[in-house]
Parts: structure tokens; C-alpha cells; sequence
């Protein structure tokens, strides 16, 4: 697990001197996030006054720094792919990517670092985390709907493009529900290309992945059926936990990964209409994204986003 610390922001202060750290925002995965900002008049002179490196970034106002220290191949590969998305498809509602690079040397003094940093900025979004509000929803199909609406229209530039990009870590913490209401979609740290090879090995246990909202087919790691449908299903276990305040797999406290991984993977969950959910089309879209065969979930975005529709506006 990363760890802020003085050594990384010594690093960091050293590849970008103007940067003024705010606060750590997360550690979790392999990277330490936070927000921070800059001001040009911590530019060194070194820096030539025409170059676009630091210059007027002061203008981004508070940003998102993520910062891995060291990574390997496998987490370099992921990383870059995650800022080719937002760079080169730039899906609407995701943060806009300010920068990214890889320093193996101090930019200004051209000393090597003690472990390369792959740094990569983004706006800051003011929002809060569906996980702050998960349980607002309880029994408001229709803002179920709208929440899982603009999840789907987040990722349908994702899934539409002609590489079919699958999110694979639909999560509350990576949704991010702004004052107005709109929904922004973040991380793309394990952003695949629906049939590529990929760089974990095949089979159960190996992709990665968050496993209260992984497909059956995640959790196996097959990956010829990884898809957009695999984001379906997440789709659907938040769906299921706004309306109903649980978790459709987690049925009892205690449970081991070992044994959710089962119960996601061969098990019924409790239907929605035992729990108090009164809206038979919302219970009915929340019983096909969750069923165990990608197949079986709704065969394109277009039709989830319109099953979407139906239930907001019911």
C-alpha cells in the first residue's frame, strides 16, 4: 500500500516545485492522491519563461495530483492507459486530464530520482462520493434510476468507442455526485480493451478488480467475457444497495472474500420486491444486471440507458 510521506513529497516538491500540497485525498490502490495547487511564483528561473512545463498552471484553482512511486510495468501500463482515455477520448463526464508524465530525473537540476514518479493532475471535481449518500436513496426508484442514469452516460463513450473500454471498477467511491446533481464517473485505473490479452494471468483470482462489485466473469478473470456488461452488473449491485440499504451478495456479517466471491459468482440474491421495493420495473432491471451470465444482462448500452429512462420517468 503507498503511503504519503516526506520522502514522496520530497520527490514530488522536486519534479514539480510550484505544486503547494492542500491534503491527502486517498492512499488505496498503488498510488497516494491529493489536492493541492499551484502558484507560478514558486517557478525556479531554470524553467524558461515560453515553456508550457508549470507555466500558468496556477489557473487549474485546486487540482488532483496522483502520484506512484515506482511502478513497475504492469502498473505503468495501466496508468498510462488510464491517461491516454481521458486525454485522447475525453469522456465528458470524467475529470478532465490537466498533465501526465514519467520522471526518472529531477526536470530542473537533471539529477536522477531515487525511484521513478508517474504523476498525473486532473480538475478537481466539486462533488461528494456516492458512498457519502448511498443511503439516501432507499425506496426512491426513481432516484435510483437517475444516479445509475448518469453512471451509464458517463461510460457509454467508454463502451461505444471502437476499443470498447470496460471500467471494471464501478464503485461508490468512484462516483462522484456534484451539487447539481450530475455525476461524475472517476478512475480508470483498470480500464481494459474488451478481447485484449491484457497483463494478469488468466483465471479465478487473478484480474483485478473490487470485489463487491465484480461480474462473475471478473472474478474468474475470463476474459473473453469481460465487457461493458461486466459494468452492467456493478451498475446493478448499486442499484440494488441504494433501494434496498444491503448489499444483494453480502448476506450475512463476517463473510470472507472467499465466500462472497462464491455467493456473487452461484448464488441468488434476495429479490428486491422481499425488501420493500415497490417499483416492479426498477426490481425487474435490477434482477437482469445481476444475472450470473453476461448474456443475460441488457445486450447493449443503448438499451440500459433506455430501461433507465423508463424507470426515472415512471
Amino acid at each position: 500500500m503507498p503511503e504519503d510521506s516526506k520522502a514522496l513529497r520530497d520527490d514530488l516538491s522536486a519534479c514539480l516545485p510550484s505544486l503547494l500540497i492542500d491534503q491527502v485525498a486517498a492512499e488505496s490502490g498503488q498510488r497516494v492522491v491529493y489536492f493541492g495547487r499551484f502558484d507560478d511564483a514558486l517557478i525556479p528561473d531554470d524553467i524558461p519563461s515560453g515553456s508550457a512545463f508549470l507555466r500558468g498552471w496556477e489557473a487549474w484553482g485546486k487540482v488532483v495530483v496522483k502520484v506512484v512511486s515506482g511502478a513497475g510495468h504492469e502498473a505503468l501500463t495501466r496508468l498510462e492507459a488510464e491517461s491516454r482515455i481521458l486525454r485522447d477520448v475525453k469522456p465528458a463526464q470524467f475529470p478532465a486530464l490537466r498533465f501526465a508524465n514519467l520522471f526518472v530525473e529531477n526536470p530542473v537540476t537533471d539529477d536522477r530520482l531515487a525511484q521513478s514518479l508517474y504523476v498525473s493532475i486532473e480538475e478537481f471535481v466539486e462533488s461528494q462520493t456516492l458512498t457519502e449518500l448511498l443511503n439516501s436513496y432507499i425506496g426512491s426508484s426513481r432516484d435510483v434510476a437517475r444516479i445509475a442514469l448518469g453512471i451509464a452516460e458517463a461510460l457509454q463513450p467508454l463502451w461505444t468507442h471502437p476499443l470498447r473500454f470496460v471500467h471494471r471498477d464501478v464503485k461508490p467511491q468512484n462516483v462522484l455526485v456534484k451539487p447539481d446533481g450530475t455525476i461524475v464517473v472517476i478512475d480508470l485505473g483498470i480500464v481494459r480493451e474488451t478481447g485484449q490479452t491484457g497483463v494478469t494471468r488468466e483465471g479465478w483470482g487473478n484480474g483485478p478488480l473490487t470485489l463487491d462489485y465484480a461480474a462473475p466473469e471478473q472474478i474468474s478473470n475470463d476474459k473473453d467475457a469481460i465487457s461493458f456488461k461486466s459494468d452492467f452488473f456493478a451498475i446493478g449491485v448499486l442499484m440494488y444497495q441504494m433501494l434496498a440499504g444491503i448489499h444483494p451478495f453480502r448476506t450475512r456479517g463476517g463473510m470472507d472474500q472467499f465466500e462472497l466471491a462464491q455467493a456473487i459468482q452461484e448464488l441468488p440474491h434476495r429479490p428486491l420486491a422481499e425488501l420493500g421495493c415497490n417499483d416492479a420495473r426498477a426490481c425487474a432491471l435490477v434482477d437482469e444486471l445481476l444475472r450470473k451470465a453476461p448474456y443475460q444482462r441488457p445486450r447493449t448500452p443503448a438499451m440500459l440507458i433506455q430501461q433507465l429512462n423508463l424507470v426515472q420517468g415512471s
